[in-house]
C-alpha cells in the first residue's frame, strides 16, 4: 500500500496523517518525509488499528512537505508440512511382498499397476500450472515488466493474502523472481526488462551503490 504525500502547512500549524493497518497483521512502514514530521525511515508495526504520523510547522511562514510512505506486509508463513506417521516394519514387509507378487503376475502389462492412481498423478502434475490466480499474476508481471506486491493486488483485484501466497509459491518454483530496490520489492520474470523499467521509474541519483549493482547485474543478465 503506497501513500504519496504533498501538502502545504500554514504557519504554526500541526498536521496528522493516519495510516490504517490491517487487523491481526504485521507490516513494515517505510517513509521518506522531512524532519518536520515524526516518521522514521523504517518502522515495524504489529496489530494496531492505525499509525499516526505528525508534521509540525513551527515557522511563521508556510512550508511545503513532500514525500512518500509505503506499507509492506510481512512475508507469508508457508504451511506446516504434514508429518506422515511411521509405518511398522511388518506393514512395510507385507507391502513389499504384495507389490512383488503383483508385479510378477502382470510382468507383461506393468503399466496396469498405475491405472488406479493415474488421475491423482495427473492432477498433482497440473495443479500448479493450471492455477488461474497464478496464471493471472504471471500475466500481469510479464505485461508490466516489474511490479510491486501492492500493484499486483490492484491489477489482479485479489486479496493481499491470496496474492502473497501465490507469489511465494511462484518464487519457490522459480517462475517468478524478486529484487529489493530502496524500500520497494519488485517482482519480475525477465531481469533485463525489469531493470530498465525500475531505472526509468526512480531517480538514479537516489540509488545506493548496492541497489545500483543489483540493477547492473540484472541488465547484463541473459534472458
Amino acid at each position: 500500500m503506497n501513500f504519496t504525500i504533498l501538502l502545504f502547512l500554514v504557519p504554526l500549524s500541526i498536521w496528522v496523517f493516519t495510516i490504517p493497518v490491517p487487523p491481526n497483521a504485521t507490516v513494515t512502514i517505510y517513509s521518506s518525509l522531512p524532519p518536520l514530521c515524526n516518521s522514521t525511515p523504517t518502522t515495524p508495526v504489529q496489530d494496531p488499528a492505525t499509525v499516526d504520523i505528525v508534521c509540525v510547522n513551527p515557522y511563521l511562514h508556510g512550508v511545503r512537505i513532500a514525500g512518500w510512505i509505503n506499507l509492506e506486509p510481512a512475508p507469508p508463513t508457508p504451511p506446516t508440512p504434514i508429518q506422515t506417521p511411521e509405518v511398522p516394519a511388518v506393514a512395510i514387509a507385507t507391502g513389499v511382498a504384495a507389490v512383488a507378487g503383483l508385479s510378477h503376475l502382470v510382468s507383461n502389462r506393468r503399466e496396469l499397476l498405475l491405472v488406479p492412481i493415474a488421475p491423482i498423478i495427473s492432477r498433482i502434475k497440473t495443479a500448479s500450472a493450471d492455477d488461474p490466480v497464478r496464471k493471472e499474476i504471471l500475466r500481469v508481471v510479464e505485461q508490466m515488466g516489474a511490479v510491486t506486491l501492492s500493484q499486483i493486488v490492484k491489477l489482479t483485484k485479489k486479496s493481499w493474502g491470496a496474492v502473497q501466497w501465490h507469489v511465494y509459491v511462484l518464487e519457490r518454483e522459480g517462475r517468478l523472481k524478486s529484487v529489493k530496490i530502496g524500500p520497494f520489492t519488485y517482482y519480475f520474470t525477465n531481469p533485463r526488462t525489469a531493470a530498465e523499467i525500475i531505472l526509468s521509474s526512480v531517480d538514479p541519483g537516489s540509488l545506493s551503490l548496492e541497489d545500483r549493482e543489483k540493477l547492473d547485474i540484472m541488465v547484463s543478465a541473459v534472458s
